[in-house]
């Protein structure tokens, strides 16, 4: 098992109670675990990605700017600046908390189960992306996501919405043009 990737589980409030993997995260109904989304920005336009058609769970779907879980012992922070590194081979500075969220969204024989946690931020726009995790990526300003999301919401995955709305809520959405 020590070849396997670990995730944190956590109850509703984001309490560890143990681990397991992430197989195991994600079969049948799933077990609820750890996970974050992040929103990058760049001149007023949020990098948005479409996952690669060999993802598990909404392959080719439109994304957040990239997502992943925590691992035992990381910090949602430290967790963020590793996966920005894999997915966009980027560097991000400081990134702010602004929501979280428990969702289920089953697809097929498997299931995402997270307290997710969105973090957003400004950084240089510099990527590079991983053609094994990002089939795409576009830049966009808040207001086209938005109106894209009132008329297409199957394009996008069920926690890009999630991420999105809880944005818009913080008082933080207005430093990014939300």
């Amino acid at each position: 098992m020590a070849d396997q990737e670990m995730l944190v589980l956590v109850d509703e409030n984001d309490n560890e109670i143990g681990v397991d993997t992430r197989e195991n995260c994600h079969s049948g109904n799933g077990k609820r675990h750890r996970a974050y989304t992040v929103l990058l920005f760049h001149r007023g336009e949020m990098l948005l990605q479409r996952r690669s058609s060999k993802k598990l769970l909404w392959p080719g779907a439109w994304d957040v700017s990239y997502t992943s879980h925590v691992y035992p012992g990381e910090s949602y922070h430290q967790a963020s600046a590793r996966k920005a590194l894999q997915e966009l081979n980027a560097r991000v500075g400081d990134l702010e908390d602004v929501h979280s969220f428990v969702y289920f969204a089953p697809q097929g024989g498997n299931a995402e189960n997270e307290f997710c946690r969105v973090l957003v931020g400004d950084f240089d726009g510099k990527i590079i992306p991983n053609p094994g995790e990002i089939m795409a990526v576009r830049w966009a300003a808040p207001s086209e996501i938005k109106a894209e999301l009132e008329t297409h919401p199957e394009r996008f995955t069920p926690w890009f919405k999630l991420s999105f709305e809880g944005l818009l809520k913080n008082p933080a959405a207005s430093r990014y043009g939300a």
